[in-house]
């Protein structure tokens, strides 16, 4: 896999991995928002549970929410699904808080202001994907299907 070699390679630094959640670690299940009936997509966990062993790793959620009540409801799923992450390092953000800023400007502005020497993004979404890409050269991206057996 690309991203474990791009990681292997960069051993001797410090690396801030930041993963969405909705299509990568959990189902994308258009206009459901329930998440007691969202899925966990298992590879993905099983890649993210590796890393997050490795000790130069620090390992961040970072996903946006339509509302505070799936921010909310995402903790539950994290709770049940992924009980191996520190809780203060799933940053869940709620367009009911940052109404006027895309979810690619929340992602890049997060990102932008919790920097280490490596920095990664895992995403579903092409848009997020392509504006960190055009906005921000030292910031690693990945498709979901990177991480994916």
């Amino acid at each position: 896999m690309k991203i474990l070699d791009y990681i292997n390679n960069n051993k001797d630094k410090y690396i801030n991995l930041f993963c969405d959640m909705d299509g990568v670690l959990s189902e994308y299940d258009i206009n459901n928002f329930d998440y007691k009936t969202i899925r966990p997509i298992n590879t993905s966990i099983e890649f993210i549970k590796n890393i997050s062993t490795y000790n130069n790793i620090n390992l961040y959620i970072l996903s946006i929410c339509k509302t505070n009540k799936i921010v909310e409801d995402k903790i539950t799923w994290f709770n049940k699904y992924m009980s191996f992450l520190k809780k203060e390092n799933i940053i869940l953000l709620s367009k009911e808080k940052y109404n006027n800023i895309s979810s690619s400007e929340l992602k890049y502005n997060y990102i932008e202001t919790h920097k280490s020497d490596i920095n990664i993004l895992i995403d579903d979404d092409i848009r997020i994907l392509k504006y960190i890409m055009n906005n921000a050269k030292d910031i690693k991206v990945f498709h979901v299907s990177s991480i994916i057996k």
